[in-house]
């Protein structure tokens, strides 16, 4: 027992049949946990060292600590903005010698071009978006010069090409019954499930959600700054109340943390980002058979919710405030629900010659 340390889980790990997702195998998931547990029992030892950071990794936490402290960049953004600072490093670098006086233009260019080349939607911008935070950076921190951020393209994305991925009532219905068994996953799943429903909430939101949001005296959900930065208010409509008071008396395990949705088994942590909750709705909407449509997941219930506002007569500011938009240029890619209102402005139809 004494010779089990992070060396021996990592080659038991490594022989282990690798998931096609990336992720750990099911297998290794406690094996962190366990060691823990050993040592805080005594049972193993606690390492008195650790290996020494490397290079990269030192640069990266201070790039980390500019993000957050300097920037005020949200956790999410700063994971992925830090997952392509690791690609752009080893693509320039290779080795762990950051030679930022080496960096050149064309480098710049061509990493972003092929970074861009694997996403789609909007996701081709992010390349583009996190290198140039991180030029800045090194221009702040390393003394490179500020004319390479000339060097990065941006990929071209038509605006407003398609419409906003959305679910029908009848279909949000069908994803909802999915859920309606009594066991504790199926009351918190089908709790996540109605936040993205009724209130439009981004799945980062509805992971950070804690009790002290929840106003049941006033019936109201407060949303904590995020993304924008700022707080919004949101009523507690009936049936979203009932399911997370559901949740909460019958579903929720006992547990110090103050976070409202969390892992059903031990032991019992909140979930680790907003991966997560897409996670549970794309796997709700497979089982509900309405997942034929390419990238749908928690945010095609932010679309349903806000188109459903459109299409009752709510104006753009209205949906601004709940979805909590800052532009209404944002807002406005749900004009093009609003199929009552437009029709009186379409052009006739000129025909197969035209």
């Amino acid at each position: 027992m004494t010779d089990v340390d992070e060396t021996v889980i990592a080659r038991y790990t490594s022989s282990l049949p690798q998931p096609p997702s990336g992720r750990r195998p099911k297998a290794a998931l406690g094996l962190p946990h366990l060691l823990r547990f050993l040592q805080h029992h005594h049972i193993l030892p606690v390492p008195l060292c650790t290996r020494p950071l490397t290079e990269t990794a030192r640069w990266l936490q201070r790039y980390e600590q500019y993000l957050a402290q300097v920037r005020g960049v949200a956790a999410s953004t700063r994971t992925s903005y830090l997952r392509m600072a690791k690609r752009f490093l080893a693509a320039c670098f290779g080795s762990d010698h950051l030679d930022w006086q080496s960096l050149r233009a064309q480098a710049i260019t061509d990493f972003v071009r092929q970074e861009a080349a694997t996403k789609h939607g909007g996701g081709r911008k992010l390349s583009s978006v996190a290198v140039r935070s991180l030029l800045r950076f090194l221009v702040f921190s390393e003394g490179v010069s500020s004319s390479l951020e000339a060097a990065v393209p941006t990929p071209r994305q038509w605006m407003h090409d398609t419409l906003p991925q959305r679910l029908t009532a009848e279909e949000i219905g069908q994803v909802l019954a999915t859920c309606a068994g009594k066991s504790a996953t199926d009351l918190r799943n089908h709790a996540i499930l109605m936040v993205l429903a009724r209130l439009g909430l981004r799945a980062h939101e509805v992971a950070s959600l804690c009790l002290e949001d929840i106003d049941w005296h006033e019936g109201r959900l407060i949303v904590c700054p995020g993304k924008t930065h700022h707080a919004r208010v949101l009523p507690l409509v009936h049936d979203v109340g009932q399911t997370l008071a559901t949740y909460l008396r019958w579903g929720r395990p006992t547990t110090t943390s103050r976070v409202v949705f969390l892992h059903c088994r031990a032991p019992y942590l909140p979930f680790r980002d907003a991966a997560a909750i897409s996670r549970i709705a794309s796997r709700a909407l497979q089982r509900a058979g309405v997942s034929d449509r390419p990238r749908l997941g928690a945010h095609a219930f932010r679309h349903a919710a806000a188109s459903h506002m459109v299409n009752k007569g709510a104006s753009f500011k209205e949906v601004a405030d709940v979805l909590g938009h800052q532009s209404l240029q944002t807002t406005g890619i749900y004009a093009k629900l609003d199929l009552e209102a437009l029709a009186p402005v379409a052009l006739p139809w000129m025909g197969e010659g035209s």
